[in-house]
């Protein structure tokens, strides 16, 4: 490629394609109410929390930001605090805080249902109910072969 032909692409500011993407990673690390991966340590508090892990890390992303909107930031980095501080000997007792309690409570509705709000349900069908209930689907997911539904939950194999 030439200097010239690169330079055209660079567009009218002068930026090259790798400082675009270098400047959308920058912005991708940067912590806010964007829908973003959720981290290992949301992971780890799920599964304290609800049982076992949310398979669709976009799941946990969207209880995560929902719990931050409905509640606050702070609320939400306290309930993460604090089911870290948990361990199987006190994980059923109820959160000192209520604002973290109704948060702990509101964030295992999410991640068990999908639904953010009463008409929003963007991770109904990657919900934890789907993931511990094997023996049945969401409405709408077809299992495997035609009469699936008719067969005890014991030869379905999970499906």
């Amino acid at each position: 490629m030439t200097t010239e032909f690169q330079n055209s692409l660079a567009g009218p500011a002068g930026l090259s394609r790798r400082a675009v993407l270098a400047g959308l990673a920058a912005l991708l690390s940067l912590p806010g109410k964007a829908l973003a991966a959720p981290t290992t340590s949301w992971t780890v508090a799920t599964q304290i929390i609800a049982g076992t892990r949310v398979a669709d890390p976009t799941v946990l992303a969207l209880a995560v930001n929902a719990i931050a909107s409905e509640f606050s930031e702070a609320t939400t980095e306290d309930l993460l605090r604090a089911v870290l501080a948990r361990d199987a000997a006190n994980i059923a007792e109820p959160f000192t805080d209520p604002a973290v309690e109704a948060a702990a409570r509101r964030f295992v509705e999410i991640v068990y249902t999908g639904a953010i709000g009463a008409s929003a349900t963007p991770g109904f069908h990657q919900a934890l109910a789907w993931q511990v209930l094997p023996f049945t689907k969401p409405p709408s997911i077809c299992g495997k072969g035609f009469g699936w539904w008719t067969h005890p939950p014991d030869e379905r194999g999970g499906s």
